[in-house]
């Protein structure tokens, strides 16, 4: 067998046991070292593919898809700096445990080092990001394709494990890199005969289950037993049974539920949404948890940690399927690592039932000042009343992607109340960057098969334009509404705005740039509502067309601060004078 043909079977048998083993959709950036695996994913009719010409939107788009999926999207780029435009989308997929697969072509041996272009040192380039780091050696029949196989086996493992996250595997390749048809028949081929036609995997694994140990359980228990103000959290959580788990079991024993845009739940009809009560420091005075069961990962809000700052709870529980530690302000008393799920389906009728928080009245009253103050349909549509008209709005055949800083604050805090099912909704929160959302929505879209809306500021609009020639593509149909405020808003908001002149110069940076043209060069409708009535209607039109379309929201960043100023102002009494907790 030449080299020619044993790359190409090298190559094909890589491709046909990651399609057996589930991961077989492909995000692909052109380059010729890579050309083997390219060819290898174009030429097996049972593989989805998909092309990028940037890196940095490839890892980002393959994030998305596995967000919705939960199984990993293979990455195959060429060698050089290519792979290292993957860093961010391995850093986000690393710190929120998302499984993904690196397949970069390299060099071989003894162009490393030797002034050979596009040669850089790419074996472990992503350190401590990566579940696990393998290079293979050059295809020859001198190596075993039995080892080759249970390596594919092992990545994909090693990407699904706990925690999850991602596996780069470095592929060196000599030339010439054209294929050739390689000849089964020939004895280093011949061992794999069953394995052709079994249409299985070489090898089968199976993840432990992550169900928590008896003894952990027990002591929870006796905790919750005892609580006299017990309080859940539930934040970050990727997989949705976690979360309607962890809502049911609040609701049957009475306990207070603080549900975060990122644990799947704050988009339902039965969650209350105790962001904007944690706002008020009376109340938060008023009610000190003895308890605290923390399910799942990060916040977006500060407000219960900055209140539990103040009065630290006896016990502070977390339940989270990884070992990770989780724990910002070093005060968890006990870790169960096991999934929400199955923690809160052993913690059923732990206790006798709190009496009712009657709390409905005054968040009755929360929902028509924020209606009143930002969301009148003949006034200016803004940054409170856009998430809140596409959080009431949208369906459950769409979905909805958040990206980071105000758009993932508003949403959280001023989400519309729901009367239909939970609306999905993710976000890139792992390390809360603003890099890359555009391509993780669109990614996300694809793996749901169906249409999502992307939330974003114009400065993270900005970061990821390119990504907008992804959008015409009928996999991802995406409907971008830019909260433009013309620079980094929400820096307004923090400390430094008040110690500085140099705000605008030096923080908010901002940036006079057109979104409409921006949309039309890579031939996107856009639209530019100027009343809240007019931003509904043209979102509700554009829910049913199915294609891209961007939507632009302008701001003044002053006028943003001064109303989420007044609406606080406004709700502070509702919440300052309730009695939520005064039974407890």
């Amino acid at each position: 067998m030449n080299h020619k043909q044993a790359t190409t079977l090298w190559c094909a048998v890589i491709v046909e046991e990651l399609i057996r083993q589930g991961a077989g959709f492909f995000c692909i950036s052109p380059g010729s070292r890579s050309t083997p695996l390219t060819l290898a994913v174009a030429s097996n009719p049972k593989a989805r593919f998909r092309m990028f010409p940037d890196e940095r939107s490839a890892g980002f788009y393959a994030l998305g898809y596995t967000r919705a999926t939960g199984m990993p999207a293979v990455l195959i780029c060429t060698s050089g700096t290519a792979v290292a435009n993957y860093f961010p989308a391995v850093v986000e997929a690393s710190a929120d445990a998302q499984p993904m697969l690196v397949l970069s072509a390299d060099r071989p041996f003894e162009l490393l080092e030797a002034g050979a272009n596009q040669t850089i040192r790419q074996q472990d380039i992503f350190g401590g990001y990566s579940r696990w780091s393998f290079e293979l050696p050059e295809p020859g029949t001198a190596t075993p394709l039995a080892s080759l196989l249970s390596t594919i086996d092992q990545a994909l493992r090693r990407s699904l494990g706990s925690p999850a996250g991602p596996v780069h595997l470095n592929l060196p390749f000599r030339e010439p890199l054209e294929p050739e048809a390689p000849d089964f028949t020939h004895p280093w081929a011949a061992p794999l005969e069953a394995w052709r036609v079994s249409g299985e995997p070489w090898s089968r694994f199976a993840l432990p289950l992550c169900e928590p140990r008896a003894e952990s359980i027990a002591a929870l228990r006796e905790i919750l037993a005892g609580a006299e103000r017990p309080l859940f959290v539930a934040g970050n959580m990727s997989n949705a049974a976690d979360g309607e788990a962890v809502a049911a079991l609040a609701d049957s024993l009475g306990v207070p539920l603080f549900a975060d845009l990122t644990s799947g739940i704050r988009l339902s009809s039965t969650c209350t949404p105790w962001q904007l009560a944690f706002q008020n420091e009376a109340l938060t005075d008023r009610f000190q948890p003895d308890v605290v069961l923390h399910f799942g990962g990060p916040l977006i809000g500060k407000q219960p940690a900055t209140a539990l700052r103040k009065h630290p709870p006896l016990h502070y529980v977390v339940v989270r399927d990884h070992p990770g530690r989780f724990g910002p302000d070093h005060n968890v008393t006990l870790t169960l690592e096991a999934s929400p799920a199955s923690v809160a389906s052993a913690l059923e009728a732990c206790r006798e039932p709190l009496p009712g928080i009657d709390c409905g009245d005054a968040f009755s009253a929360a929902s028509g000042i924020i209606d009143e103050v930002a969301c009148k349909p003949d006034e200016p549509v803004n940054e409170i009343s856009a998430p809140r008209i596409v959080s009431s709005l949208a369906g459950g055949d769409h979905a909805l992607f958040v990206a980071n800083s105000m758009p993932a604050r508003d949403m959280d805090l001023y989400a519309a109340p729901r009367a239909k099912k939970p609306l999905r909704v993710a976000l890139n929160r792992g390390v809360s960057g603003i890099d890359g959302i555009i391509s993780t929505a669109a990614g996300y879209s694809a793996g749901l098969g169906k249409p999502a809306t992307l939330l974003i500021g114009d400065i993270s609009f900005l970061h990821d334009l390119n990504a907008l020639s992804l959008l015409g593509h009928p996999w991802n149909p995406l409907i971008v509404i830019v909260l433009n405020n013309n620079g980094g808003g929400i820096f307004s908001f923090l400390p430094i705005a008040a110690q500085t002149d140099r705000l605008d110069e030096c923080f908010a940076t901002p940036q006079n740039f057109s979104i409409e043209s921006a949309a039309r060069t890579f031939g996107l409708d856009y639209v530019n509502p100027t009343t809240n009535h007019d931003f509904m209607n043209i979102y509700a039109e554009a829910l049913n067309t199915n294609k891209s379309l961007v939507i632009e929201v302008n701001s003044d960043r002053q006028e943003n601060l001064r109303l989420h100023r007044t609406l606080k102002a406004q709700l502070d009494p509702v919440f300052g004078k309730a009695a939520f907790f005064g039974n407890l």
